[in-house]
């Protein structure tokens, strides 16, 4: 057979190009203890004589081992590589049950429930990762749900403080107080459809008998923000909305709805004006010292409950956020706000010790609305620096310096994070404050304090516009963390830089699904960055608002990608702890619990649930992990 120099040249050059597809592998191999240079020569021996076998008649063997070669590449240089590599037989075996339970859901669980009709009488299976607030019942009936709940998860990195519990936690607490009060922007009439029961935005607020302007919010004659007692707004409901207990009302009114969120004409921006709708009633119920001391306490038991060591909370600190003395009577700075925090978690923290558990307990990231002048920003920056220093114990810091290197090298400096919150298409980019940061920057540093910014961006599909360059910005600055970073897959090249320095995304799959960026969990820009091997950890975001816990957006990670799987979640939670602010010391400690929970976690799931893995010929050996 003679082969020409065009052929030569083109198998040459398919050569190279396979050889580049794989370079971002080779930057994984320290993880997994192998040799860059030996599998380079290998590999680039395996693709020569895969190529000049394709100038045979008969290829397809050597086709079928080039496949099988490349998806073990593949698997080899994946995001949880390292901790498959490194499993214990427990942890295989642990494996296989989860694969296990999530058969059995899919036959037993979604493949039990009925079909649902669409457009056309057209019939739609019900099945894991299709959209979540229609899939809620199923979830939460799933075993691999039950697993998620039970799972270690490390530390929460995303979370905002006023959006993280169940609503009713806020409305209960919201009727014992005497003065509590409830505005609507329109009348709630009883009209032939109830109309303005579904549009009206309703707010809370403590007052002091100074600050009433009383209204009956039923009145026809109803005046917009007039004030009505919440007491006298639950004895007067019933006699005006008959379909409802004032009670689950006032729930529907703060959580999303499916036909709200996946109606045909929802768009991101709409989902978003529905959001802040909501965050704006959350804010009355939640900004008055009774409300704050209890949330704060049970968002720690909540926590626990959920198998979550530490947490690093975002309270947003502006001044129509400080809160209120519970008569009304006058306001709590956010430096008051500090001291409750600190005084709920000490509290808390030493009962557990006392009583022989351990809990990691919390930080706070220093937040401030993305709207705000530069003048606001630079004013939040100064208190940003003056709380590190007052409780730099409190305040984020610690977080783990990559120094351009794939494994976490830790620092000794305490840190505090900074971070802009907010919807990004309605606030100012962050080049409209570069000044204020570089500046900030500069102060710190000739203090010797170390502040990394860990930035909301991303978080958008507003491609090619301002909003999008919130990622460059970031990744200028110097971020550390980012929030979101949903938009970041589409900006290959910094996604590269921000994976080279290290930056950890924070995930908020559930949100984003809500908040309009993409339909489904499996359509989710968290799968892109996984392959490419960007730090990542998983986060609720707003809960409250999407019915959901921490547990579940775990739940979607794995169902939305049939090949994840329980080292995923591993690697996943290990990341969470790698990225956390913490000091040497609490890192330490705190990955040997984490270590602790893991082992007893596997041994309950494999006693519980490993008897479906054997019903399933599952036996050890039998599948490669």
């Amino acid at each position: 057979m003679i082969i020409d120099d065009g052929f030569l040249r083109r198998q040459i050059e398919g050569i190279l190009s396979l050889s580049l597809l794989f370079l971002p592998f080779l930057s994984l191999l320290p993880l997994l203890s192998l040799s860059p240079s030996l599998l380079s020569l290998s590999l680039s021996l395996h693709l020569h004589f895969s190529a000049m076998t394709c100038a045979v008649a008969n290829t397809i063997d050597a086709y079928l081992t080039d496949r099988d070669r490349i998806l073990e590449l593949e698997r080899d240089s994946a995001f949880d590589a390292r901790c498959r590599a490194r499993a214990t037989p427990l942890e295989v075996e642990a494996s296989r049950v989860v694969a296990a339970v999530r058969r059995r859901d899919e036959s037993e669980v979604y493949g039990a429930a009925p079909a649902r009709t669409g457009h056309a009488g057209q019939r739609h299976r019900r099945f894991p990762g299709d959209r979540f607030l229609t899939s809620l019942d199923l979830i939460d009936e799933a075993a691999l749900m039950h697993v998620a709940r039970r799972l270690p998860k490390g530390a929460h990195l995303h979370v905002h403080f006023n959006a993280c519990l169940p609503p009713r936690v806020l409305l209960d607490m919201a009727k014992t107080m005497d003065r509590m009060f409830v505005t609507s922007d329109m009348p709630l009439v009883s009209d032939d459809d109830y109309a303005s029961f579904d549009r009206c935005q309703l707010q809370f607020s403590i007052l002091a008998p100074a600050d009433e302007h009383n209204g009956d919010v039923f009145a026809t004659d109803y005046e917009p923000r007039q004030t009505m007692s919440f007491a006298g707004f639950l004895s007067a409901f019933p006699r005006h909305y008959p379909y409802a207990s004032p009670d689950s009302w006032l729930e529907r009114k703060l959580i999303f709805s499916p036909e709200e969120t996946y109606g045909p004409l929802q768009t991101s921006e709409g989902a978003w004006d529905i959001f802040n709708g909501r965050t704006r009633m959350m804010k009355g119920l939640f900004n008055y010292e009774t409300a704050y001391r209890n949330y704060t306490r049970l968002f720690l038991e909540d926590l626990v409950r959920d198998n979550i060591l530490y947490a690093e909370i975002r309270p947003n600190f502006m001044r129509s956020n400080q809160l209120y003395r519970d008569d009304g009577s006058g306001l709590i700075d956010n430096a008051g706000i500090m001291h409750i925090i600190i005084d709920v978690v000490t509290q808390f923290r030493t009962e557990l010790e006392a009583d022989g558990r351990y809990f990691g307990g919390l930080k706070v990231i220093y937040c401030t609305p993305r709207i705000s002048t530069p003048n606001e920003i630079e004013a939040a920056l100064d208190e940003c620096l003056a709380f590190k220093k007052l409780w730099p114990e409190w305040i984020a810091g610690g977080i783990c310096d990559f120094h351009h290197q794939i494994r976490c090298m830790y620092i000794d400096r305490a840190r505090i994070g900074f971070d802009l919150v907010g919807q990004e298409s309605r606030g100012r980019p962050l080049k409209c404050f570069i000044s204020e940061l570089l500046a900030f920057r500069k102060k710190c540093d000739a203090q010797d304090i170390e502040i990394p910014f860990l930035f909301h961006c991303g978080e958008t599909l507003d491609l090619g516009t301002e909003i999008d360059e919130n990622l460059v910005d970031a990744l200028l600055l110097g971020a550390k963390r980012i929030g979101h970073g949903f938009a970041l897959p589409r900006h290959p090249r910094i996604m590269e830089q921000m994976k080279a320095r290290g930056v950890c995304i924070e995930l908020c799959p559930i949100s984003n699904e809500v908040l309009g960026l993409t339909p489904r969990i499996g359509g989710h820009a968290l799968y892109t960055l996984l392959a490419n091997d960007v730090h990542c950890t998983v986060n609720s975001d707003n809960g409250t608002l999407f019915r959901s816990t921490l547990s579940h957006d775990f739940y979607q990670v794995m169902v939305g990608k049939a090949d994840m799987d329980l080292f995923g979640w591993k690697q996943l939670a290990l990341w969470s702890i790698e990225h956390a602010c913490l000091d040497d010391g609490e890192r330490e400690t705190m990955m040997a619990r984490w270590e602790t929970q893991w082992h007893e976690f596997l041994v309950w799931l494999v006693d519980r649930y490993g008897g479906w893995a054997l019903e399933d010929g599952e036996t050890e050996g039998s599948k490669e992990v």
